[in-house]
């Protein structure tokens, strides 16, 4: 796991959307890791990250982001679940496209 003080540090330097859109791109890594039956530890540090991003994303006041947080920790509390692997790879891919929309990164300007 990386030094978290300075993993925050650099992550509070982008705009709310792009470290939304950090999240997204977190979330779904688990989802293809799960997949392609990742190592279990490595699994288990980016969902601990994940949960961190969660936290540190708490300023924009977010409601769904402490229920996915806590999901997030559920998981890695119980991993691994080879029969499991299923649902999280779909759950995390879920939670992705969730936080890409609250991002705003997705919104259209008219031409």
């Amino acid at each position: 796991m990386r030094d978290i003080k300075r993993m925050r540090d650099r992550y509070f330097q982008d705009s709310a959307p792009v470290r939304m859109g950090n999240l997204a791109s977190s979330l779904l890594r688990l989802s293809q890791w799960v997949k392609k039956c990742h190592r279990d530890e490595a699994i288990i540090d980016l969902m601990r990250e994940i949960a961190w991003l969660m936290e540190w994303n708490g300023d924009l006041a977010l409601a769904d982001l402490p229920d996915m947080q806590r999901e997030i920790c559920r998981w890695r509390r119980i991993w691994p679940i080879e029969q499991a692997r299923s649902i999280l790879a779909l759950r995390s891919l879920q939670m992705s496209r969730q936080v890409l929309e609250l991002s705003g990164l997705l919104i259209q300007t008219a031409p």
